[in-house]
């Protein structure tokens, strides 16, 4: 039956079906194998699924620098509320230096690792990776890959306008004078190799700049939760995007405007869809969400969840994952716990996972696009 039926509509059938499950289809046929593989049918996969309701097919992906002995894992966080239809948590097989890795972000299925000498990026759905080559730049102060403790200052995204996918780094190369200076290590999955370039880390009246976590990549650029500080020493809290077309920084995305001061702490996806929240004032955790870009977009006040709900857990403690099509919230606490809170009945439940310390996470979705030139 396979093989009598016209490719046009073969191609349509198989464009709606989950990743995982094109995956064993490779095995139906020959000719199903084929058009599965080809590196068209992955994008066109991927433009389909942003197109419709991308949130069925995003997954949280779990590790820590400091757990040697457990995995990567999946954690299909729609499955716990009978949303999904596979194992809530899936560990991942062995890739190079997954126990001392640290997440740095994803992009179109496709999540970059960065481990204690080099950049990974890694399509969990298929399993495929490719290890990136090493850079041999000779920065003043830090030298590519000597402070890669975390995912700070770092990012992975995709640039449309070459179809090609990015690697970003940002390195401080001198801080002696009243204002620092930046580098960017650019790697290009489609050149397979690093450039660097000097960038505009903040405008010329800040003095320094402290970042929260890893870089979030959403239409075309990187962002990041930062606070920064001027000559005066006053704090404004803003988000620093890294734009991959131009390649510097620019400033697209205020922060929400509110009727006190908030302290924000980090950024997420849901779905195609911005998110912003803080976790400082105590007993609550506020977030709010935005589909626009551009420096006139707004933000519409998502949700406010009192915390006093978790156990021996402060605010700042507490990071929200995900949140779910039945508007439920996905949190880690401290570093034990991750859990499924109702809002509605204020209760949670646990997922079958755990970690000693704080962990390292992404969302992705699940697709076919290959880490070899984006394909």
């Amino acid at each position: 039956m396979a093989e009598s039926l016209p490719e046009d509509m073969i191609m349509e059938i198989l464009l709606r079906l989950p990743a995982k499950s094109l995956g064993r289809f490779k095995c139906v046929c020959k000719r199903w194998r084929f058009l599965i593989s080809k590196r068209g049918f992955a994008k066109s996969h991927l433009q389909r699924l942003k197109a419709g309701d991308p949130i069925t097919s995003q997954r949280i992906i779990v590790g820590s620098s400091c757990d040697r002995d457990i995995p990567l894992e999946t954690v299909d966080y729609e499955a716990l509320d009978g949303g999904g239809e596979g194992r809530v948590v899936e560990p991942h097989g062995i890739i190079p230096f997954q126990e001392r890795c640290c997440i740095v972000g994803s992009c179109d299925g496709m999540v970059c690792l960065v481990g204690p000498r080099s950049f990974l990026i890694y399509n969990p759905t298929t399993r495929v990776y490719i290890e990136l080559p090493g850079s041999h730049f000779n920065f003043n102060r830090d030298e590519l890959f000597s402070e890669l403790r975390d995912g700070r200052y770092c990012g992975f995204g995709y640039d449309s306008q070459s179809d090609d996918y990015k690697v970003v780094k940002i390195v401080e190369v001198d801080d002696t004078d009243e204002y620092p200076e930046w580098e960017a290590a650019i790697f290009s999955l489609r050149s397979g190799s690093w450039r660097r370039k000097q960038v505009r880390f903040q405008e010329q009246e800040h003095r320094d700049v402290q970042i929260f976590r890893h870089g979030v990549y959403w239409k075309g650029a990187l962002h990041w939760c930062a606070q920064l500080w001027n000559v005066d020493h006053r704090c404004e809290a803003v988000i620093i995007s890294f734009d991959l077309l131009r390649e510097e920084f620019l400033q697209v995305l205020p922060v929400p405007e509110v009727d006190k001061d908030v302290y924000y702490w980090e950024l997420g996806i849901h779905g195609v869809n911005l998110f912003i929240y803080n976790c400082v004032h105590y007993p609550a955790v506020e977030a709010w969400i935005t589909d626009e870009y551009g420096k006139g977009a707004s933000w519409t006040k998502w949700f406010s969840v009192d915390c006093s709900a978790f156990v021996n857990c402060h605010p700042w403690d507490s990071l929200l994952l995900a949140y779910t099509r039945c508007g439920k919230i996905v949190f880690w606490l401290g570093t034990k716990r991750m859990i499924l809170f109702d809002p509605e009945s204020n209760t949670c439940k646990d997922y079958p996972i755990e970690r000693h310390c704080y962990i390292e996470y992404a969302i992705y979705l699940e697709t076919l696009v290959s880490p070899y030139l984006g394909g």
